[in-house]
């Protein structure tokens, strides 16, 4: 990647972009734990983009993988970091540090990129100044071997960007399709590295609350996303979703327009455990009409699922409540040893 100006090709890839070729760079960095089944695929992903090959670079940052993640990597023309501190947001903000780029974009080694990506999200910054940070769609990835895990998650998408609820506080973006002008990033101080889950939405949030960084969507500018293919990949990312969204709501807890307190929590988890039994019921009545010929196997699956997603994400709610003393104190949590929180949250596999 470099500053100079666009070559021919480059031009006509980005034609429909900008009449000139003074586009801004951008480094895109991706973490990656123990991904050699899929790191090679998104690195490949990253590489064909149509955006100006000089004005882009790939960072890989590798954070303690005991496979063959590194081997995998160095076949590839990007740069390879290693981090020393285990968590995501502490390999991002290692990836943000050795850039010089005007965009810092953010990718998972479980994803793929569209070859517009890059195109679509640089679209938003040149259309406007003012916007500190864009993220794009996260769509799933389709294969012809899914499991049922994957096509129940396909059908109840576990990332949704932007904005995933009705009771969301503010807009994100997740770092499976983020990006941010390299300022800002600084500005923020980076991701927060005692944060080993959601440290995008709370960047998102920081941004906006502290600074009144604008954000923006960009749905055409698409990644796909390996969904988790087990039960267990399935419980764990729930559990861990029930533990961070206590935390997050506990930090901000302060800030502006801030509405979900305990009372909220409190309300969702009656919710939520009040459709366990209705679960395990529609459950029993779908294995009958399976052994009638009725239903598909994965028709009979679906509401042990979702009895298995529901009681997962209790479960790291309640997690989260005693972790931060009933929402009353974030800093207990994020000071929580490292390796004992990746080992309970994370899988050492892809699941």
């Amino acid at each position: 990647m470099g500053n100079s100006g666009c070559d021919s090709k480059g031009c006509k890839n980005v034609s429909a972009l900008s009449d000139s070729c003074s586009l801004p760079t951008i480094s895109v960095v991706v973490p990656v734990y123990n991904g050699e089944q899929t790191v090679a695929t998104c690195i490949e992903s990253l590489l064909e983009q149509t955006y100006p090959t000089e004005r882009y670079e790939v960072i890989v940052v590798e954070n303690g993988s005991t496979d063959a993640t590194s081997d995998v990597i160095s076949r590839y023309p990007v740069s390879l970091l290693h981090s020393p501190v285990r968590g995501p947001a502490a390999a991002r903000n290692l990836g943000l540090s050795q850039s010089q780029a005007d965009i810092v974009a953010f990718t998972d080694a479980d994803c793929v990129a569209h070859p517009r990506w890059l195109a679509e999200l640089a679209r938003l910054y040149v259309d406007d100044p003012d916007v500190a940070g864009v993220g794009g769609a996260i769509l799933a990835y389709t294969h012809s071997e899914r499991t049922a895990v994957e096509r129940f998650l396909d059908e109840h998408p576990p990332l949704i960007n932007w904005v995933s609820s009705a009771d969301q506080y503010l807009p994100h973006l997740l770092t499976a399709n983020a990006s941010y002008r390299r300022p800002f990033l600084y500005r923020a101080g980076g991701f927060n590295p005692h944060h080993l889950a959601a440290d995008d939405v709370d960047l998102s949030w920081r941004l906006q609350v502290e600074f009144g960084a604008k954000l923006a969507y960009a749905p055409k500018a698409v990644v796909y996303h390996h969904h988790r293919a087990t039960q267990g990949g399935l419980a764990r990312m729930y559990r861990r979703t029930g533990f961070v969204e206590i935390l997050l709501d506990t930090m901000f807890w302060d800030a502006p327009g801030f509405r979900r307190r305990r009372g909220y929590h409190l309300r969702r988890l009656f919710e939520q455990s009040a459709r366990l039994p209705l679960y395990l019921m529609a459950a029993v009545i779908r294995r009958v009409r399976l052994a009638r010929g009725a239903i598909t196997p994965y028709e009979a699956m679906v509401p042990l699922l979702a009895l298995l997603r529901e009681s997962s994400n209790i479960y790291g709610k309640l997690e989260g409540l005693w972790a931060t003393r009933f929402m009353s104190d974030a800093e207990q949590a994020l000071a929580l040893e490292p390796g004992r929180m990746i080992g309970r949250l994370f899988s050492s596999h892809k699941e």
